[in-house]
């Protein structure tokens, strides 16, 4: 009887950790689709830029010549709009947990993670253990990343189930 409980509970707990595996990569898949979204906004941009240009070389009266300088600006700031989404999108996908490549012991932490927004002051609270002097814990997502707070190299990571 007791092994039986033992069994049961072990395939619910086992479930419920499984169930959380797909909230990992949802944030990963919309981030390659911002990327994507991203890339396509800036190629259509490019290419109002250009028939704006077109447009001006080929313009006849001073309206028309207005009218295209004015495409030209719209699909500059649109340009710019999209780069920004880019970058935003490329960061997401590449720091959004401490699993990847970028994290690991003896590397350096970025510098934007390395700042009072992600530092753990109450590591108890997050059931981590105390950092020695000269370290604190930075929380990357889901995980948490021990890191000198003098030069920023990682010392420990812990990764949550």
């Amino acid at each position: 009887m007791n092994k039986t409980r033992t069994i049961v509970c072990s395939i619910a707990i086992a479930s419920m950790g499984l169930a959380s595996l797909p909230s990992f990569a949802q944030p990963r898949q919309e981030a390659r689709q911002d990327l994507r979204e991203g890339r396509q906004d800036r190629r259509e941009a490019t290419r109002d830029i250009r028939e704006g240009k077109r447009d001006l070389r080929q313009a006849d009266t001073p309206r028309e010549r207005r009218e295209a300088r004015q495409d030209i600006r719209e699909g500059q700031r649109d340009r710019r709009e999209a780069r920004g989404d880019t970058r935003e999108a490329r960061q997401d996908l590449r720091y959004y947990n401490a699993r990847s490549p970028e994290f690991r012991r003896g590397a350096r932490l970025p510098v934007y993670l390395n700042n009072r927004t992600y530092v753990v002051n109450d590591w108890r609270g997050h059931r981590l253990s105390a950092p020695p002097r000269g370290y604190h814990w930075v929380q990357v997502g889901p995980d948490y990343v021990l890191v000198a707070i003098a030069t920023g190299l990682i010392a420990n990571l812990i990764l949550s189930q």
